[in-house]
């Protein structure tokens, strides 16, 4: 297995067939990576740039063909590398927000400390 950037023009055709939001132009940082293995991309995840020392973590999901540990394998992977890409970028924080729990775990043996704060948003439209 290995981890990559993204392609746009190469990669978002496949993963739109398991994502069907890929193919909004939005959807995919420019730090985007993969983890792909024999040419099929297993999972998918973002560092979200912002103003200041911190991140965001964005956009992890996996391809449902795949059995679930190798899917568990690539999102480890790829966090791993997503971390050291966001200090070797200089960042000093990087957050993420999910409602799943299988996540809050996976963060938290990453090293993430899990706050109580409420996630407020509004949209602009």
């Amino acid at each position: 297995m290995i981890i990559r950037e993204l392609n746009q023009e190469a990669d978002v055709p496949q993963i739109i067939k398991w994502l069907p939001d890929a193919d909004r132009q939005d959807v995919f940082a420019k730090n985007t990576f993969i983890a792909e293995k024999d040419d099929e991309i297993i999972a998918i995840g973002s560092i979200r740039l912002m103003e200041g020392p911190v991140c965001c973590l964005d956009s992890l999901a996996t391809n449902p063909s795949f059995d679930s540990i190798i899917r568990h394998n690539a999102l480890d992977m790829l966090v791993f590398y997503l971390l050291n890409h966001a200090k070797h970028l200089k960042f000093k924080q990087i957050f993420a927000y999910t409602l799943e729990d299988s996540i809050v775990h996976r963060a938290e043996k990453h090293g993430f400390i899990v706050t109580n704060q409420k996630l407020i948003i509004k949209e602009l439209n």
